[in-house]
């Protein structure tokens, strides 16, 4: 277990200790995530005629070089001795596990997404984005007590090791990223698909970096409790203000769409008027 100290974007030390018994359920969990977001892009890619949702899950996918880079803004860690390493970079080690995150991205996005177009309500879309975090949460808080990774510095914010910011941001984040889907899907016809490949982890940057700066901010700048606290509480409120805003942006688009579809076209025949 590694001290609470930390500097700036950098922990006190590395995180040792992992549980393996632990850390193999987690994986197990994510190996299961990244078969079904496989097995679901495939499907709907043929059901569907349509190559976006391969194309989201070659995006979420994109995620993994980036981990290592996102987790220093977090202020996040895996255990160094995890006994699955997929790749180190920056000096970060990421385990295997870290395949469920694009694994997530893409289901939950994908079936969002989907939601959306198939006119679910809004209210709808949100329960399911709020049971997608909550599912999470335990998964995180046991590989957090095995020491599998850890949220480290000094968090006041963390619940069970878990920052309540975290939670927030975890199922919010699904609806940002599947606005984004639905907002873009009209123009990624074709060839034009392959621009949406940078489009799922820009949605974490911005999630990260526009709705949770301020807890990063308070985290970073050793703050002290009460003040880390009034950050944290707003950061996440931000992480659902922000994503909700983009949702409702995406079903005023979505009634637009309906209304046009069920116009009549013009006649061609008619009188013009005088």
């Amino acid at each position: 277990m590694m001290p609470g100290q930390s500097g700036f974007l950098t922990p006190a030390g590395p995180l040792t200790g992992a549980d393996p018994t632990v850390f193999w359920i987690f994986a197990g969990a994510t190996f299961l995530m990244v078969a079904c977001s496989v097995a679901l892009a495939l499907r709907d890619a043929v059901r569907l005629r349509t190559a976006l949702p391969v194309v989201l899950l070659v995006s979420a996918t994109a995620w993994l070089p980036n981990e290592p880079f996102i987790d220093a803004i977090l202020g996040f860690q895996y255990a160094a001795d995890a006994p699955g390493e997929l790749y180190t970079l920056a000096g970060r080690v990421i385990p295997v596990s870290a395949l469920g995150i694009g694994a997530m991205f893409s289901i939950f996005t994908w079936y969002l997404h989907r939601q959306i177009v198939g006119g679910a309500s809004f209210g709808r879309i949100v329960a399911i984005a709020v049971v997608a975090g909550v599912i999470d949460w335990p998964l995180e808080i046991m590989a957090i007590q095995a020491n599998v990774f850890e949220y480290y510095g000094d968090n006041p914010t963390r619940v069970f090791g878990l920052p309540f910011t975290s939670m927030v941001q975890n199922a919010f984040l699904y609806v940002f990223m599947a606005s984004i889907v639905t907002l873009a899907a009209p123009y990624l016809r074709g060839w034009r698909s392959l621009l949406f490949l940078p489009v799922i982890p820009g949605c974490y940057y911005a999630v990260a970096l526009l709705c949770t700066w301020p807890a990063y901010l308070a985290l970073h700048g050793g703050m002290a409790t009460a003040p880390f606290l009034a950050l944290g509480v707003l950061a996440a409120a931000m992480n659902a203000a922000f994503p909700l805003a983009l949702l409702r942006l995406a079903f005023d688009v979505r009634t637009r769409s309906d209304a046009d579809a069920r116009s009549p076209a013009p006649d061609p025949h008619a009188p013009v008027a005088a």
